[in-house]
Protein backbone atom coordinates (compact mmCIF):
# COMPACT_ATOMS: atom_id res chain seq x y z
CA UNK A 1 0.00 0.00 0.00
CA UNK A 2 1.20 3.75 -0.48
CA UNK A 3 2.57 5.70 2.46
CA UNK A 4 2.15 9.19 0.78
CA UNK A 5 0.16 11.25 1.40
CA UNK A 6 -2.80 9.24 2.70
CA UNK A 7 -0.30 7.05 5.99
CA UNK A 8 -3.08 4.66 6.46
CA UNK A 9 -2.43 2.74 9.24
CA UNK A 10 -3.13 -1.50 8.76
CA UNK A 11 -6.12 -1.60 10.58
CA UNK A 12 -7.60 1.20 8.24
CA UNK A 13 -6.57 -1.07 5.23
CA UNK A 14 -8.16 -3.88 6.69
CA UNK A 15 -11.00 -2.89 8.24
CA UNK A 16 -14.52 -3.97 6.37
CA UNK A 17 -16.23 -0.94 4.82
CA UNK A 18 -20.02 -0.76 3.16
CA UNK A 19 -19.85 1.28 -0.08
CA UNK A 20 -21.93 4.06 0.49
CA UNK A 21 -22.97 4.05 -3.56
CA UNK A 22 -23.49 -0.07 -4.20
CA UNK A 23 -23.44 -1.18 -0.91
CA UNK A 24 -21.17 -4.58 -1.68
CA UNK A 25 -18.22 -4.96 1.47
CA UNK A 26 -14.84 -3.94 0.57
CA UNK A 27 -11.50 -3.37 2.33
CA UNK A 28 -9.10 -0.50 1.12
CA UNK A 29 -5.89 -2.82 0.93
CA UNK A 30 -8.32 -4.77 -2.14
CA UNK A 31 -7.50 -1.37 -4.35
CA UNK A 32 -4.35 -1.94 -6.80
CA UNK A 33 -1.89 0.75 -5.74
CA UNK A 34 -1.87 2.50 -8.43
CA UNK A 35 -5.43 4.23 -8.40
CA UNK A 36 -4.72 6.04 -5.08
CA UNK A 37 -2.17 8.59 -6.78
CA UNK A 38 -2.45 10.40 -9.96
CA UNK A 39 -5.85 11.33 -11.88
CA UNK A 40 -7.95 8.82 -10.13
CA UNK A 41 -7.00 9.62 -6.40
CA UNK A 42 -9.01 7.09 -4.32
CA UNK A 43 -7.15 7.96 -1.74
CA UNK A 44 -9.92 10.58 -1.36
CA UNK A 45 -12.53 8.51 -1.82
CA UNK A 46 -11.30 4.94 -0.72
CA UNK A 47 -13.22 5.42 3.03
CA UNK A 48 -16.92 5.28 1.78
CA UNK A 49 -16.29 4.24 -1.31
CA UNK A 50 -14.95 0.74 -3.66
CA UNK A 51 -12.45 1.06 -6.25
CA UNK A 52 -15.28 -0.08 -8.83
CA UNK A 53 -17.73 3.10 -7.71
CA UNK A 54 -14.89 5.71 -7.43
CA UNK A 55 -14.11 4.95 -10.90
CA UNK A 56 -17.72 4.76 -11.54
CA UNK A 57 -17.99 1.90 -13.00
CA UNK A 58 -19.83 -0.14 -10.98
CA UNK A 59 -23.26 -0.78 -9.53
CA UNK A 60 -25.50 1.22 -7.51
CA UNK A 61 -28.35 -0.57 -5.78
CA UNK A 62 -28.79 2.06 -3.16
CA UNK A 63 -31.66 4.89 -2.45
CA UNK A 64 -28.86 7.54 -2.48
CA UNK A 65 -30.91 10.72 -0.94
CA UNK A 66 -30.10 11.18 2.46
CA UNK A 67 -26.68 8.89 2.53
CA UNK A 68 -24.13 10.67 4.63
CA UNK A 69 -21.47 8.82 3.50
CA UNK A 70 -21.83 8.94 -0.15
CA UNK A 71 -22.69 12.70 -0.28
CA UNK A 72 -20.09 13.72 2.72
CA UNK A 73 -17.88 10.55 1.69
CA UNK A 74 -15.58 12.59 -0.88
CA UNK A 75 -14.58 15.18 2.02
CA UNK A 76 -13.44 12.80 4.60
CA UNK A 77 -10.01 11.51 5.63
CA UNK A 78 -7.88 10.45 8.46
CA UNK A 79 -8.17 13.31 9.87
CA UNK A 80 -11.06 14.87 8.72
CA UNK A 81 -14.34 13.62 9.99
CA UNK A 82 -18.00 14.07 9.81
CA UNK A 83 -20.19 16.46 11.50
CA UNK A 84 -24.30 15.96 11.90
CA UNK A 85 -25.84 18.54 13.75
CA UNK A 86 -29.80 18.79 14.76
CA UNK A 87 -31.20 21.97 13.34
CA UNK A 88 -34.39 23.55 14.94
CA UNK A 89 -36.93 26.58 13.70
CA UNK A 90 -36.10 25.59 9.94
CA UNK A 91 -38.90 24.06 7.87
CA UNK A 92 -37.59 22.55 4.44
CA UNK A 93 -38.86 19.56 2.34
CA UNK A 94 -35.79 18.25 -0.08
CA UNK A 95 -32.18 18.79 1.15
CA UNK A 96 -30.40 22.12 0.32
CA UNK A 97 -26.94 21.68 -0.50
CA UNK A 98 -23.84 24.97 -0.39
CA UNK A 99 -20.88 25.47 -1.62
CA UNK A 100 -18.99 24.73 1.92
CA UNK A 101 -20.04 21.24 1.51
CA UNK A 102 -22.62 21.58 4.06
CA UNK A 103 -25.82 20.11 3.45
CA UNK A 104 -29.06 20.42 5.41
CA UNK A 105 -31.51 17.70 5.35
CA UNK A 106 -35.20 17.77 5.94
CA UNK A 107 -36.47 15.49 9.40
CA UNK A 108 -35.78 11.63 8.61
CA UNK A 109 -33.64 11.89 5.09
CA UNK A 110 -30.18 11.69 6.54
CA UNK A 111 -29.74 8.32 7.60
CA UNK A 112 -27.95 8.53 10.85
CA UNK A 113 -29.15 5.07 11.29
CA UNK A 114 -26.48 3.58 9.23
CA UNK A 115 -23.56 5.03 10.76
CA UNK A 116 -21.57 3.30 13.09
CA UNK A 117 -21.97 5.06 16.44
CA UNK A 118 -19.80 2.85 18.82
CA UNK A 119 -16.92 3.84 20.18
CA UNK A 120 -13.48 2.00 22.36
CA UNK A 121 -14.85 1.32 25.93
CA UNK A 122 -12.72 3.28 27.83
CA UNK A 123 -14.60 6.24 25.74
CA UNK A 124 -17.92 4.92 25.82
CA UNK A 125 -17.88 4.17 30.12
CA UNK A 126 -16.36 7.81 30.37
CA UNK A 127 -17.81 10.14 32.93
CA UNK A 128 -18.01 12.79 29.73
CA UNK A 129 -19.73 9.92 27.70
CA UNK A 130 -22.13 9.03 30.79
CA UNK A 131 -22.89 12.92 31.05
CA UNK A 132 -23.80 13.29 27.21
CA UNK A 133 -26.20 10.02 27.31
CA UNK A 134 -28.00 11.66 30.78
CA UNK A 135 -28.97 14.56 27.74
CA UNK A 136 -31.59 11.81 26.35
CA UNK A 137 -29.98 12.95 22.95
CA UNK A 138 -29.93 9.60 20.81
CA UNK A 139 -29.88 8.95 16.68
CA UNK A 140 -33.60 8.48 16.63
CA UNK A 141 -33.35 12.69 18.04
CA UNK A 142 -31.39 13.75 14.91
CA UNK A 143 -34.07 11.64 13.02
CA UNK A 144 -37.03 13.31 14.33
CA UNK A 145 -34.78 16.78 13.63
CA UNK A 146 -33.96 19.11 10.19
CA UNK A 147 -29.96 17.92 10.24
CA UNK A 148 -27.14 19.72 8.78
CA UNK A 149 -24.15 17.62 7.87
CA UNK A 150 -20.76 18.92 6.67
CA UNK A 151 -16.92 17.62 6.73
CA UNK A 152 -14.56 19.25 9.61
CA UNK A 153 -10.75 18.46 10.24
CA UNK A 154 -9.94 17.82 14.09
CA UNK A 155 -7.70 15.63 16.14
CA UNK A 156 -10.40 12.34 16.75
CA UNK A 157 -8.71 10.85 19.66
CA UNK A 158 -7.68 14.07 21.52
CA UNK A 159 -11.22 15.05 21.59
CA UNK A 160 -13.01 12.29 22.96
CA UNK A 161 -10.26 12.33 25.94
CA UNK A 162 -11.13 15.64 27.03
CA UNK A 163 -13.99 16.31 29.61
CA UNK A 164 -17.91 17.05 29.42
CA UNK A 165 -17.34 20.76 29.21
CA UNK A 166 -15.30 20.57 27.00
CA UNK A 167 -17.34 18.92 24.78
CA UNK A 168 -20.04 21.65 25.28
CA UNK A 169 -17.26 24.26 24.22
CA UNK A 170 -16.90 21.97 21.11
CA UNK A 171 -20.52 21.79 19.86
CA UNK A 172 -20.56 25.48 20.20
CA UNK A 173 -17.75 25.49 18.28
CA UNK A 174 -19.26 23.40 15.27
CA UNK A 175 -22.20 25.40 15.97
CA UNK A 176 -20.17 28.66 14.26
CA UNK A 177 -19.00 26.30 11.47
CA UNK A 178 -22.07 25.34 10.34
CA UNK A 179 -22.92 29.34 10.86
CA UNK A 180 -19.75 29.92 8.32
CA UNK A 181 -20.56 27.42 6.09
CA UNK A 182 -24.60 28.11 5.50
CA UNK A 183 -26.53 29.35 8.55
CA UNK A 184 -24.97 33.36 8.26
CA UNK A 185 -26.18 33.34 4.50
CA UNK A 186 -29.65 31.54 5.21
CA UNK A 187 -30.20 34.38 7.87
CA UNK A 188 -28.26 37.29 5.44
CA UNK A 189 -30.56 36.47 2.47
CA UNK A 190 -33.80 35.27 4.16
CA UNK A 191 -34.44 37.01 7.22
CA UNK A 192 -35.12 40.55 8.23
CA UNK A 193 -33.39 42.90 10.51
CA UNK A 194 -36.92 43.84 12.06
CA UNK A 195 -38.69 40.68 12.22
CA UNK A 196 -36.97 37.72 14.15
CA UNK A 197 -39.57 35.65 14.04
CA UNK A 198 -38.08 33.83 11.09
CA UNK A 199 -34.60 33.18 12.83
CA UNK A 200 -33.45 29.63 12.89
CA UNK A 201 -32.20 28.12 15.79
CA UNK A 202 -28.32 27.53 16.57
CA UNK A 203 -27.15 24.44 15.11
CA UNK A 204 -27.14 21.83 17.83
CA UNK A 205 -30.33 22.88 19.72
CA UNK A 206 -32.77 20.77 20.26
CA UNK A 207 -36.31 21.37 18.91
CA UNK A 208 -38.49 18.87 21.85
CA UNK A 209 -35.39 19.97 24.41
CA UNK A 210 -34.07 23.68 23.80
CA UNK A 211 -32.14 23.21 27.07
CA UNK A 212 -30.34 20.96 24.86
CA UNK A 213 -27.73 21.11 22.50
CA UNK A 214 -25.99 17.96 20.33
CA UNK A 215 -23.31 16.75 17.75
CA UNK A 216 -22.83 13.63 16.18
CA UNK A 217 -19.26 13.26 15.35
CA UNK A 218 -18.23 9.86 12.98
CA UNK A 219 -14.49 8.79 11.71
CA UNK A 220 -15.19 7.30 8.33
CA UNK A 221 -11.55 5.88 8.30
CA UNK A 222 -12.27 4.24 11.85
CA UNK A 223 -15.93 3.37 10.90
CA UNK A 224 -16.63 4.91 14.80
CA UNK A 225 -18.69 7.76 15.82
CA UNK A 226 -20.67 8.97 18.80
CA UNK A 227 -22.64 11.94 20.28
CA UNK A 228 -21.86 14.42 22.56
CA UNK A 229 -24.83 16.63 24.14
CA UNK A 230 -25.76 18.86 27.02
CA UNK A 231 -26.68 22.08 28.03
CA UNK A 232 -23.96 23.52 25.78
CA UNK A 233 -26.11 26.91 25.33
CA UNK A 234 -27.41 29.74 27.41
CA UNK A 235 -30.44 31.12 25.38
CA UNK A 236 -33.06 30.18 22.78
CA UNK A 237 -35.15 31.69 20.26
CA UNK A 238 -38.70 31.27 21.28
CA UNK A 239 -40.59 34.20 19.25
CA UNK A 240 -42.14 32.94 16.01
CA UNK A 241 -42.45 29.63 14.14
CA UNK A 242 -38.83 29.38 12.05
CA UNK A 243 -37.73 29.60 8.74
CA UNK A 244 -39.27 27.88 5.22
CA UNK A 245 -36.40 27.58 2.97
CA UNK A 246 -36.01 25.99 -0.27
CA UNK A 247 -33.12 25.61 -2.26
CA UNK A 248 -34.12 27.83 -5.08
CA UNK A 249 -34.23 30.49 -2.36
CA UNK A 250 -30.54 30.97 -2.86
CA UNK A 251 -28.14 31.74 -4.75
CA UNK A 252 -25.34 30.02 -5.09
CA UNK A 253 -22.95 33.09 -7.11
CA UNK A 254 -24.26 34.65 -3.51
CA UNK A 255 -21.34 33.28 -1.61
CA UNK A 256 -18.15 34.84 -0.65
CA UNK A 257 -14.91 33.43 -2.60
CA UNK A 258 -12.05 32.14 -0.75
CA UNK A 259 -9.45 34.92 -1.21
CA UNK A 260 -8.92 38.43 1.20
CA UNK A 261 -12.32 40.42 0.48
CA UNK A 262 -14.24 37.15 0.36
CA UNK A 263 -12.95 36.62 4.39
CA UNK A 264 -14.05 39.79 5.29
CA UNK A 265 -17.73 39.69 3.68
CA UNK A 266 -17.25 36.37 5.35
CA UNK A 267 -16.78 37.78 9.20
CA UNK A 268 -19.18 40.42 8.07
CA UNK A 269 -22.26 38.50 7.66
CA UNK A 270 -21.08 36.38 10.95
CA UNK A 271 -21.17 39.45 12.38
CA UNK A 272 -24.72 40.08 11.17
CA UNK A 273 -26.01 37.06 11.81
CA UNK A 274 -24.78 38.11 15.67
CA UNK A 275 -26.58 41.03 14.92
CA UNK A 276 -30.12 39.54 14.02
CA UNK A 277 -30.07 37.69 16.93
CA UNK A 278 -28.94 40.14 19.78
CA UNK A 279 -31.91 40.40 22.59
CA UNK A 280 -32.19 43.97 22.59
CA UNK A 281 -32.66 46.94 20.08
CA UNK A 282 -29.83 48.52 21.83
CA UNK A 283 -27.98 45.78 21.80
CA UNK A 284 -28.54 45.30 17.90
CA UNK A 285 -28.07 49.13 17.44
CA UNK A 286 -24.99 48.76 18.59
CA UNK A 287 -23.51 45.75 16.87
CA UNK A 288 -25.53 47.01 13.67
CA UNK A 289 -22.51 50.12 13.84
CA UNK A 290 -19.91 47.91 14.83
CA UNK A 291 -20.40 45.98 12.23
CA UNK A 292 -20.59 49.26 10.27
CA UNK A 293 -17.09 49.95 11.44
CA UNK A 294 -15.89 46.73 10.71
CA UNK A 295 -16.82 46.67 7.10
CA UNK A 296 -15.57 50.42 6.24
CA UNK A 297 -11.72 49.18 8.14
CA UNK A 298 -11.28 45.60 8.85
CA UNK A 299 -7.92 45.69 9.25
CA UNK A 300 -7.51 48.78 11.51
CA UNK A 301 -9.25 51.02 13.93
CA UNK A 302 -10.59 54.35 12.67
CA UNK A 303 -12.59 57.23 13.73
CA UNK A 304 -16.40 57.38 12.86
CA UNK A 305 -15.93 60.44 10.86
CA UNK A 306 -14.18 58.25 8.04
CA UNK A 307 -16.32 55.78 8.83
CA UNK A 308 -19.35 57.44 7.83
CA UNK A 309 -17.14 59.02 4.65
CA UNK A 310 -16.33 55.17 3.54
CA UNK A 311 -20.41 54.03 4.32
CA UNK A 312 -21.24 57.27 1.95
CA UNK A 313 -19.11 56.04 -1.03
CA UNK A 314 -20.94 53.06 -1.44
CA UNK A 315 -24.79 54.75 -0.79
CA UNK A 316 -24.66 58.01 -2.30
CA UNK A 317 -25.26 58.70 -5.75
CA UNK A 318 -23.97 62.40 -5.82
CA UNK A 319 -22.22 64.77 -3.99
CA UNK A 320 -25.69 66.33 -2.40
CA UNK A 321 -26.16 63.19 -0.99
CA UNK A 322 -22.82 62.02 0.15
CA UNK A 323 -23.09 65.05 2.31
CA UNK A 324 -26.51 64.02 3.63
CA UNK A 325 -25.43 60.49 4.61
CA UNK A 326 -22.11 62.32 6.31
CA UNK A 327 -24.25 64.69 8.24
CA UNK A 328 -26.37 61.73 9.35
CA UNK A 329 -23.55 59.65 10.40
CA UNK A 330 -23.20 62.48 12.92
CA UNK A 331 -26.52 62.07 14.42
CA UNK A 332 -26.06 58.43 15.14
CA UNK A 333 -22.55 58.56 16.47
CA UNK A 334 -21.28 61.60 18.56
CA UNK A 335 -23.35 64.74 17.82
CA UNK A 336 -23.86 67.52 20.70
CA UNK A 337 -26.65 70.07 21.00
CA UNK A 338 -24.63 73.28 19.64
CA UNK A 339 -26.70 75.25 22.85
CA UNK A 340 -26.52 73.13 25.53
CA UNK A 341 -22.96 71.31 24.56
CA UNK A 342 -25.15 67.62 25.46
CA UNK A 343 -24.77 64.80 23.19
CA UNK A 344 -27.67 63.93 21.17
CA UNK A 345 -25.75 61.25 18.80
CA UNK A 346 -27.28 57.99 19.60
CA UNK A 347 -24.18 55.82 19.75
CA UNK A 348 -22.34 58.04 21.83
CA UNK A 349 -24.60 58.34 24.44
CA UNK A 350 -25.43 54.54 24.27
CA UNK A 351 -21.69 54.00 24.27
CA UNK A 352 -20.15 56.66 27.16
CA UNK A 353 -23.50 57.63 29.15
CA UNK A 354 -25.19 54.63 29.46
CA UNK A 355 -28.85 55.42 27.77
CA UNK A 356 -30.96 52.80 25.65
CA UNK A 357 -32.04 53.50 22.13
CA UNK A 358 -35.65 52.55 23.32
CA UNK A 359 -35.38 55.80 25.93
CA UNK A 360 -33.74 58.05 22.99
CA UNK A 361 -36.63 56.50 20.32
CA UNK A 362 -39.65 55.54 22.56
CA UNK A 363 -41.75 54.94 19.13
CA UNK A 364 -40.94 51.17 18.17
CA UNK A 365 -42.18 52.57 13.81
CA UNK A 366 -39.45 55.15 14.48
CA UNK A 367 -36.87 52.74 15.50
CA UNK A 368 -38.05 49.85 13.03
CA UNK A 369 -36.94 52.72 10.33
CA UNK A 370 -33.47 53.12 11.84
CA UNK A 371 -32.96 49.22 11.89
CA UNK A 372 -34.25 49.36 8.18
CA UNK A 373 -31.84 52.28 7.43
CA UNK A 374 -28.82 50.95 9.40
CA UNK A 375 -30.02 47.59 7.24
CA UNK A 376 -29.84 48.57 3.86
CA UNK A 377 -26.22 50.59 4.67
CA UNK A 378 -24.73 46.97 5.61
CA UNK A 379 -26.31 45.09 2.81
CA UNK A 380 -24.98 47.60 0.22
CA UNK A 381 -21.26 47.39 1.53
CA UNK A 382 -21.48 43.57 2.17
CA UNK A 383 -23.09 42.73 -1.48
CA UNK A 384 -20.33 44.77 -2.93
CA UNK A 385 -18.01 42.94 -1.32
CA UNK A 386 -19.17 39.35 -2.17
CA UNK A 387 -19.48 40.69 -5.58
CA UNK A 388 -15.69 41.35 -5.82
CA UNK A 389 -14.61 38.60 -3.35
CA UNK A 390 -11.91 37.12 -5.53
CA UNK A 391 -9.51 40.29 -4.79
CA UNK A 392 -7.34 41.23 -2.37
CA UNK A 393 -8.08 43.75 -0.50
CA UNK A 394 -5.30 46.01 -1.43
CA UNK A 395 -6.77 46.18 -4.84
CA UNK A 396 -10.75 46.65 -3.39
CA UNK A 397 -9.41 49.77 -1.77
CA UNK A 398 -8.41 50.85 -4.49
CA UNK A 399 -11.93 50.38 -6.25
CA UNK A 400 -13.28 51.96 -3.46
CA UNK A 401 -11.09 55.07 -3.62
CA UNK A 402 -12.48 55.39 -7.12
CA UNK A 403 -16.08 55.75 -5.93
CA UNK A 404 -16.47 59.52 -5.63
CA UNK A 405 -20.10 60.99 -5.37
CA UNK A 406 -18.71 63.78 -4.29
CA UNK A 407 -17.39 64.49 -7.34
CA UNK A 408 -20.46 64.49 -9.36
CA UNK A 409 -22.47 67.45 -10.30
Amino acid sequence: MPVEPWNFSEEETQLDRVCANCGNHYTIEEAPEHYFGGSYGYWKGCVTNCVACWLGCGPSNMTTEGNLLREIGPWLGPETHLVVMPLSRIMLSTPVRFQSRAIIYPPGVARVSELNLVLPKEISESLAAHQSAASFVDKETFARSATVAFPYSFEWAAFWRTNHKHHMELIRFFSQVADIKCLNMIRYRLCSIEVPDALPSRAGQIATNNMMAGALLYNAFRREGGIVAGDAFASVLTKGLGLPINDEDLDYNDYPQDAEVGHIAQHGLDLYSAMLQADTPTAKFTQAMGLLEFLAEPTDFIKFKEVAEIVARYVAKNKLEYERLKERFFDLTGKRDPATKEFTGYRTRIIHIGDRLERIIPELDKRTELFMELDGYIRTIIDHMIKHSTWGFEEYKGLRAKMRPFDSN
